[in-house]
């Protein structure tokens, strides 16, 4: 498997253009997109594959802004892959003065 990309907001604008762009660099990448909408996120992953019809795209159901929601995808992400090599933090959330942002992605990301 190729470096394994993960992609929140690949559904549409910036982030399916950052797709677009890292397949046309590097078609053996392996993308994930992260997205609300999985109606879109398969629109997305269609497109891609019509311009890269080799690539390896996969979805993965996440709403950033619900802490739940990011969990589940996290501990989906670990089960299906053995390492992330790039997360570009695309999707939008709101800041929220009670979250401790360093213990969140110490738990998400530890082994």
């Amino acid at each position: 498997m190729g470096k394994v990309v993960l992609i929140p907001g690949a559904s549409s604008g910036i982030g399916l253009a950052l797709c677009k762009r890292l397949l046309t660099v590097d078609d053996g990448l392996h993308l994930c997109l992260a997205c609300r909408n999985m109606g879109k996120a398969k629109a997305a992953r269609a497109a891609l594959l019509a311009s890269h019809s080799g690539a390896q795209v996969t979805m993965v159901q996440v709403d950033v802004g619900d802490l739940q929601s990011v969990f589940r995808a996290a501990d989906e992400l670990k089960q299906r892959f053995q390492r992330l090599d790039y997360v570009y933090l695309n999707a939008g959330i709101m800041p929220n003065p009670q979250l401790n942002v360093r213990a969140l992605f110490s738990g998400l990301f530890s082994s």
